[in-house]
């Protein structure tokens, strides 16, 4: 024990001095911005004084209070820096997860000298059950950490620059998939999918909180699908609770209105939400490609999209037969994130498609895609896409910021 204290000590002591006087030798913090930097500069006083106090443990070894007090901070500090680092490479902020992976063999090491100090004269079937204890409370405690980590690392952000917009008198529509399984082209048999539901809930939200009469539409009709994964404790959105909670919101996706029965022109704002289902039939509707064109040239509606939603733009002409979106700035799921959720057998992928097309195709990335957001608004200011699942809440934002502004409603905050 008293040689990985003088190990604990060195390696706090190097990675304090290199990140508190030197951060910018660090390449992923350099890149990044300035809080980055700062970030990291944090971390290394924190180190540097750990490793002030594991040399004096280490000096005065024959101490046992002194190193409980050790083993149990040294404990604490290396699984919380474990699980902001993770969230951290998530997020994109390091290249890899090297560093997180280091402080967890630390902290597994640690608990092993913790549990061997204070245990020596226990039997060894308490022991084994001490020990299970353990780790089932730190798993525990790092699921029930998940949905706060997938949050900080990106998953369903708060869109910083949200205003409270005054729609009244306006309307908007919802616009989802009816395809309720995964599978293979050719294949009937699958899991089941649909729209994810956060890309349908959050702007139904943000229409309705404005004031807005909000529609539900599918592409054939009645009960939409819904991809069960959306529901998990840690991906679950707080429009997504606030939708099972709302019976109102609940009867109209279980009775959705065929878009083949609606005038798109009646909107101001008409919404393609995403999900895997939407690779399924979105794309494939002329219908509704008809119809995204009559509310193009009705010059009223602000056309959006979120995800596999934009797929649902691709069917569009101008008078010409040309296709409406070409040249377009627009963005929607990226490639990279679908092989990185290892879900490639949908028939339709967005960037791919929106690419063929000659459209204007931006994103952001990083380590995960997943954790990624981006907003983009056409030259016209009449598209308006979102990149994925996260990019709901500020889409949906900068429609109804063009609504207003076309309609000198104000804006209450």
């Amino acid at each position: 024990m008293k040689r990985f204290i003088l190990i604990s000590a060195t390696i706090e002591l190097l990675a304090g001095i290199v990140l508190f006087f030197a951060p910018q030798v660090v390449p992923d913090l350099a890149q990044g911005p300035g809080s980055h930097m700062a970030m990291g500069r944090m971390y290394g006083a924190a180190a540097l004084g750990l490793s002030i106090f594991a040399f004096q443990v280490w000096r005065n070894f024959d101490s046992e209070k002194l190193i409980q007090v050790f083993l149990s901070s040294f404990l604490i500090f290396h699984l919380t820096v474990f699980i902001a680092m993770i969230s951290s490479f998530m997020a994109g902020v390091f290249a890899t997860p090297g560093a997180a992976l280091l402080h967890l063999i630390l902290a597994i090491v640690t608990a092993y000298y913790l549990f061997k100090n204070n245990l020596a004269d226990v039997s060894r079937a308490k022991k084994a059950f001490i020990a299970a204890g353990m780790v089932i409370g730190t798993f525990g405690l790092l699921i029930s950490l998940l949905p706060n980590l997938l949050h900080q690392a990106g998953l369903h952000p708060d869109y910083a620059d949200a205003k409270e917009y005054d729609l009244k008198g306006k309307k908007a529509l919802v616009i989802t998939t009816s395809h309720g399984v995964l599978n293979a082209p050719g294949e009937t048999t699958g899991d089941p999918t649909g729209v994810f539901a956060s890309e349908m809930t959050v702007p139904y939200y943000e229409f309705l909180d404005a004031g807005m009469e909000v529609d539900v539409a599918s592409i054939k009709g009645g009960e939409i699908p819904i991809d069960p994964q959306s529901f998990l404790f840690m991906i679950k959105s707080p429009a997504d609770k606030r939708y099972l909670a709302d019976e109102i919101f609940q009867q109209k996706v279980k009775n959705s209105l065929k878009i083949d029965d609606l005038d798109f022109t009646r909107y101001d704002a008409i919404w393609m939400a995403g999900g895997w289902g939407a690779a399924y039939d979105l794309g494939q509707s002329e219908v509704l490609g008809e119809k995204v064109s009559e509310a193009y040239y009705a010059q009223t509606p602000i056309i959006g999209s979120v995800c596999h939603g934009a797929l649902g733009l691709i069917q569009a002409r101008d008078t010409l037969g040309n296709f409406l979106i070409t040249g377009r700035t627009m963005t929607g799921v990226t490639d990279k994130q679908l092989q990185e959720l290892g879900i490639t057998v949908t028939p339709l992928h967005p960037e791919t498609e929106l690419r063929k097309l000659g459209v204007n195709f931006i994103s952001k990335t990083g380590n995960q895609d997943i954790f990624q957001t981006i907003t983009a608004i056409d030259e016209e200011r009449r598209f308006v896409t979102g990149q994925n699942q996260n990019s709901g809440h500020e889409t949906a934002q900068k429609m109804m910021g063009i609504i207003a502004e076309k309609s000198s409603k104000p804006i209450l905050d």
